[in-house]
């Protein structure tokens, strides 16, 4: 199965009381451009029995993801990054109500929940899948600007973070659905997972994570 395509990036935030995960202010970080999941190698853990292995097992020990997006705009920025805002009072400026976005000591970045969708073909017939990291840490992006030429050069933000295991009691780190029929359905199952408005919300199943509805503030 060829994957093809890549659109809608949605993070949430990640709370947690024990095993009892809920999402909330959930919003769309931008349009995609590329994703990308890097795992780190565990080492398989052998048993010898008579002289040679006789099982294996091997588990989740950390990951990264790495997205880029068209944009990241201030208002996102401000709940995936923790970053806080501050008007800007220069009567020398006519555009309406600056702000600064500030990185010091008050930053506080949240954990989040994330889906994405990833566009499928399989003899000839387009599919969709819903993939979801039910808890991650993204890391502040780094910055490259380029002066304008004779021809433009976009530039697209590319932002980091930590993939992490669910405090659900399965300590889910990945999730993803079946080939579904349509872009409009794997986003509901990924609105559905994350509590955002527009997906019907129930507990997760078999990993005791209930996506709660109700909003929250980031900054709490």
């Amino acid at each position: 199965m060829a994957k093809i395509g890549l659109s809608k990036p949605y993070c949430a935030k990640y709370s947690n009381t024990g095993s009892t995960v809920t999402y909330s202010e959930g919003a769309l970080i931008g349009k995609a451009v590329e994703l990308s999941i890097e795992l780190e190698e565990g080492d398989d853990n052998i048993l010898y029995a008579d002289n040679g292995p006789a099982e294996s097992a091997n588990t989740f020990s950390g990951g990264s993801l790495t997205l880029t997006t068209d944009d990241l705009l201030p208002d996102v920025m401000m709940k995936v990054l923790g970053v806080k805002e501050e008007t800007i009072t220069s009567k020398d400026i006519k555009t309406e109500t600056p702000k600064w976005y500030n990185w010091d000591d008050d930053q506080n970045t949240p954990y989040l929940g994330f889906g994405a969708i990833v566009k499928v073909q399989n003899n000839n017939v387009i599919g969709y899948q819903a993939v979801i990291l039910p808890k991650i840490k993204l890391n502040n992006p780094s910055d490259t600007f380029t002066t304008q030429g004779e021809t433009i050069e976009f530039g697209t933000p590319e932002i980091s973070g930590t993939i992490l295991r669910s405090d659900g009691e399965k300590h889910t780190w990945k999730k993803v659905s079946s080939v579904m029929n349509s872009e409009a359905d794997a986003e509901a199952a990924i609105k559905q997972f994350l509590s955002i408005a527009g997906g019907a919300v129930s507990p997760a199943a078999d990993t005791g994570e209930n996506e709660a509805a109700g909003l929250k503030d980031w900054a709490e």
